[in-house]
Parts: structure tokens; sequence; C-alpha cells
């Protein structure tokens, strides 16, 4: 049985048992106060009838009148009848049916204790019969159906089968509406499944449903939220399966013209060969470095967090690139405004990679005899602020929002070797570590990239002393159990 099947039918007999309930309680709320007030009535005519007896016995048949006109316009004493003498007529020349009278009298001789039917004579002897109009009925008539129409003459038989016939009627409607309601988002959720797993990724369905806002709404928005993700998970996967074939067709074209010098000029191989192995070098790093974006993006473990020294980290990716910066004839120095302790909570491998990245970026577009200088300081707001700044060409402020995108180059590094996903790496683990890195431009050249980690109020942590090498390792081994 469907789900709308199942809820129609539950809806349906919760709403018909309690419409069959409710009338019931109804009913019998209604007799009970009918039975009471009938009760009262026929009480206050037996009253009525021995006043009336007793005003017969003082003043005969004047005091019979006076009583009755005077009880006449109350409710219940214009049942009272006095029949006289032979003639079997009221005393007040009030119509009634013969039958009666005579109905009323064998009942009087009968019960001559009845307090609605007894028999009187006057002085002369001659005989006069009290009695309540319908005495001989216990109970009130059933009173008719108000569901029937005015004037319609059916038996009551049917009465009862066009009330039920109304109850079924409304409780099919109440619970078709009732199970609509709830089964119709689902049927639009389930539509906008389809279209997803189909392959529409724009597919949203919260719009269908805003007028709603109950948990079935918010369901929806869950949903839109779901596709959303999945759709830009498939876009990058997308977007990255795009530049890893851009990025590796050069290399590959370049190995295999090495190839055919080989064949052509065996006499140079061994400066072929040497080649050959600095295009394998950069394939291996831009692979290893596709991995790690790969990873650091779409995966959802928890990256492995501990208290952290940020300024003996900061001082031993200084020191691993100053054969570099001496190589290159320029000078590396450090800045710091804070203490030894200060503390955050971090991935040293990972931080050392991203810092690392940002240092050798700043050193390959800086001229020779420049200065890169690092500087740690207070970020303010329970922050700690890195900052890498170097007498480069800079970025043009178009292009320095895009720098940390994936395979983006600017303008500025056209002619440097380079895969384009150092800065977008450092961007992910930076994020990984809630905290924000940018880059601004320095006048009257070069560039600066700030960045921004939360501090961490621990009193005391171990320093770390791992070198380089080692570092590197970890960063690698950390990417590859992730």
């Amino acid at each position: 049985m469907k789900l709308f099947q199942r809820i129609f039918a539950t809806f349906c007999a919760v709403i018909v048992c309690a419409i069959f309930v409710a009338s019931f309680s109804f009913w019998l709320v209604q007799n009970t106060l009918a039975e009471t007030r009938f009760k009262q009535q026929r009480h206050f005519e037996e009253n009525l009838l021995s006043s009336t007896m007793n005003a017969f016995r003082a003043r005969g048949d004047a005091g019979i009148r006076e009583q009755l006109q005077e009880w006449g316009n109350n409710p219940g004493g214009e049942n009272l009848y006095v029949i006289t003498g032979d003639d079997k007529r009221d005393i007040l020349n009030r119509p009634i049916d013969d039958d009666a009278i005579q109905r009323a009298q064998d009942y009087a001789a009968a019960h001559p204790e009845s307090p609605l039917v007894q028999v009187a004579y006057n002085r002369l002897g001659e005989e006069y019969l009290f009695f309540v109009r319908d005495w001989e009925r216990e109970q009130l008539p059933r009173s008719p159906s108000p569901f029937l129409i005015p004037g319609l003459p059916l038996p009551p038989i049917w009465h009862e089968f066009i009330i039920l016939g109304f109850i079924v009627v409304v409780g099919l409607l109440t619970a078709y509406i009732l199970a609509n309601n709830i089964t119709q988002p689902i049927r639009v959720l389930s539509r906008g499944m389809d279209k997803l797993a189909a392959g529409d990724l724009q597919t949203r369905v919260s719009h269908q449903l805003a007028e709603r806002q109950d948990e079935l709404y918010s369901l929806a928005v869950q949903f839109d939220n779901m596709a959303g993700k999945l759709q830009k998970l498939v876009e990058k996967e997308r977007h990255l399966l795009h530049h890893v074939s851009h990025e590796m067709r050069s290399p590959l074209a370049r190995m295999q013209a090495i190839v055919g010098l080989i064949q052509v000029q065996p006499q140079k191989q061994a400066q072929h060969l040497q080649r050959l192995e600095t295009e394998l070098s950069r394939m291996d790093s831009l692979v290893g470095e596709l991995l790690t974006l790969s990873r650091l993006e779409t995966s959802d473990l928890p990256m492995e967090l501990e208290p952290l020294a940020l300024l003996p980290l900061i001082q031993q990716v200084v020191e691993d690139n100053q054969a570099v910066a001496i190589q290159h004839h320029q000078q590396l120095t450090l800045e710091t405004d804070i203490p030894e302790s200060s503390l955050i909570s971090g991935n040293e491998s990972y931080l050392y990679r991203a810092f690392d990245n940002v240092i050798r970026n700043a050193m390959n577009y800086s001229p020779e005899g420049s200065e890169i200088r690092v500087h740690v300081g207070d970020g303010g707001k329970q922050q700690w602020q890195v900052d890498v700044s170097d007498n480069g060409p800079g970025v043009a402020e178009n292009q320095l929002p895009h720098i940390f995108t994936a395979f983006y180059r600017a303008d500025s590094s056209a002619n440097k070797p380079g895969t384009g996903l150092g800065l977008a790496l450092t961007k992910h683990i930076v994020d990984r570590h809630k905290g924000k890195i940018f880059a601004d431009n320095l006048q009257p050249n070069g560039l600066v990239v700030h960045f921004i980690l939360p501090r961490l109020a621990v009193a005391k942590v171990k320093t770390k002393s791992s070198k380089a090498s080692n570092n590197a390792k970890a960063a690698d081994q950390a990417v590859d159990k992730t």
C-alpha cells in the first residue's frame, strides 16, 4: 500500500470515528437535558392538576376556570384538561379527541392513585375528569433530524442513512485533503531526486514549497543545499579534470619530442636524458600537488590539529629557505613581535607547506639582490598575523582576488615555472585552520601575502624541531593517509 493510501485510510478512520464520537456525545447530552426538562414539566403538571382539584373542591367550576386561566400562559398549563359531566366536553370548550377522553377514564378507573389522571365529583354527584394531555407518555418524542430537508416525508430509517452518509462524505473529503497535503511535498521531493539522479544538478525544489514553512519545507531546503554542494563538487571535479589534461599535455609533448631527439641524435643522449628527467620531475610534482589539492577539497575528514608554537615553525621555514635565498643572491629576514610561547591549533606538516609555498613564490618573483621579509605579529581579536613581502612586480589589482584559485596564473608570472597550484593549496590549508589569507600590492613594487590564524590559549607546549626534509615527508604522508 502506498504512503498516500495509508495516510488517507488512517485519517479517514480517525475522522469518521471522531465524528461518530462527537455526534454520540452531542446526542447523549441533548437526550439527558431533554429527559430532565420532561421530568420537570411532568412535576409541574402534577402540581397543577393537584392545585386545580383543590380549587374545584373549594369553589367548584369557578375555581377550575380561575385556576386554568391563571396557569394557561405558563408552559405546561395548556396541557391540563377538565372534562365535565356526561357531555364529554372540556370545561373551557377546548377541542379534545374523544378517544383520549375515553382512555383517560379507563386509566383513572384502573389507577386511582395516578397523579396525572384523576376523577372527582361535585356536590351534586356529577363526575369531573382531570387529566394531563399525553399522560401516558414516559419520555419526550424523538425530535426530527436536523440534517433532513424540512417538509420531506421520509421514514425514520432514512434519517439515519442520510446522517451516516453525510459523516462518511465529510470524513473522506477531510482525509483526502490532509493526506494530499502531506504527500504532495514528498512527491515534489521525489521528482527532484529523479531529476538529480538523471544528472540535472541545477534541480531545486524549495521554491515549490515556500508557502508551507514547516518541517517538509525545511527538508526541501536541505535537499537544495545537498544539490548545491553536489553541483559544486562535480563542477570542481570537471574543472580539475580540464586543467589536469591541459597541464599534462605540455610536459608529455616535450617528453615525446625529447624521445624523438634521442633517436635522431644518439650522440647527445646524456643531455636529452637529463632534460627528460627534469620533465618527469615536473610531472611528479604536478601530480603530487593535484592529489593534495583534490583531497583537501573533497575530504570530509577533519584535519588533525594540536597545540603548536607558531614562532619556532616560522623560524624553521625561514632557516630551511636560506640556502635558496643565497643561491638567488637574495636576503631572507624574519621579524617578530610575539613571544616564543605564542600558540595556535594547527597541523605542523601542512602549515609548514603553506608558509614554504608563499616564501618560495616570493623568492621566485623577486629580482636578485632584493629582500624578502617575513613578519610575525599581533593580528588583533585573538589572532596572530604572518606577512610575507617581496620586491617583485606585484599583481594587477583586478587579478589579486584570483591568485588563490587553482591553475590561475597572473600576467606577471607568465615567464616563471610553476603549476599554479601552490597558492590554492595554501588557501585550503589556511581555511582548514579556520584562518584567512589574502594579498596586497606594495608601493612602488612588490607583493605582501597576509596569514591570519586564531590564537590558542594554552600555557605550555613542546616546540617542534624537525627539519625541512622531515616536514615535507610528513606532509606527503599525511596527504596519502587522508
